[in-house]
Order: structure tokens, then sequence, then C-alpha cells
């Protein structure tokens, strides 16, 4: 499997936008790590543009329109020319055909209901004070 970083001088020479998309992803990992592994939450750490970009970047992930998969276009639009080139040339000889797996369709994210996880978070916290209430007016 390619990476941007294993294809970046290539990718960065062909592909416009292609350094744009390597250092915004490279920032969408770091709050990554940070919400993963901090123990401080700071809520600041990503902003709404980083929510957006992130969703344009998934859209353009599953309809090929990233930036590996307008590399792998060109690339396929490179080795068609060349195979074409090859055969008028040379008459009958063929170039090796690159084989791509088709693409997969996948579905859309499921849309999450954010207040749900408020809800439980306030029914739990709510619990929890009943019962140290409870608790405390027994041992008085």
């Amino acid at each position: 499997m390619r990476s941007m970083e294993s294809c970046f001088n290539k990718g960065n020479s062909s592909v416009r936008g292609w350094k744009n998309d390597y250092d915004n992803l490279k920032h969408i990992r770091w709050i990554r790590n940070q919400l993963a592994h901090e123990v401080s939450y700071d809520s600041d750490i990503c902003s709404f543009d980083d929510y957006e970009w992130l969703d344009n970047f998934y859209k353009r992930l599953f309809s090929s329109d990233d930036p590996l998969g307008a590399l792998r276009k060109m690339e396929m639009k490179a080795t068609v020319e060349h195979a074409g080139k090859r055969q008028t040339d040379n008459g009958t000889q063929q170039a090796p055909r690159v084989v791509y797996p088709p693409p997969q369709i996948m579905q859309q994210r499921p849309t999450v209901n954010q207040s749900s996880g408020c809800l439980s978070t306030f029914m739990m916290m709510l619990i929890l004070s009943v019962s140290i209430i409870f608790s405390l007016f027994i041992l008085l």
C-alpha cells in the first residue's frame, strides 16, 4: 500500500494541492493523537475549519479525487499513452498492463446524535448524585 510520504516527491511535483493536503493530514493526525493520548482536554485544539477540511477530504477520498487517487489516475493515463506510443513505434509489441483493483463502494459515515452522549452523561451524574445523597442520609 502506498502512502503520501513514500510518493511525496513524485506527488508534490505532479498533483496540485499535494503539499497542502499532506500538511493538513499531518495536522489532523496530531489533533487525533492529542485527543487520544493527552490527559487534559483543550477545547481550542481544533477549529471548525479543521472539521470542514476533514469532511471535504473524506468526500474526495471516496470519489478518488484525493492526492493518491489523482496520482494513480495520472500514472494510469501515462501508462496507457506510453503503451499506445510503443505499439505504434514497434508495430505489434505491447507494453505491460497495469491492473488496479476496482474501486469499492463505501457507505457514508452514519450521522451521530451528539446530544445522546450528553444525556447519558447527565443521567449517570444524576444517579451518582442521588446515590451519594441517599448514602449520606443513611449514615446520619
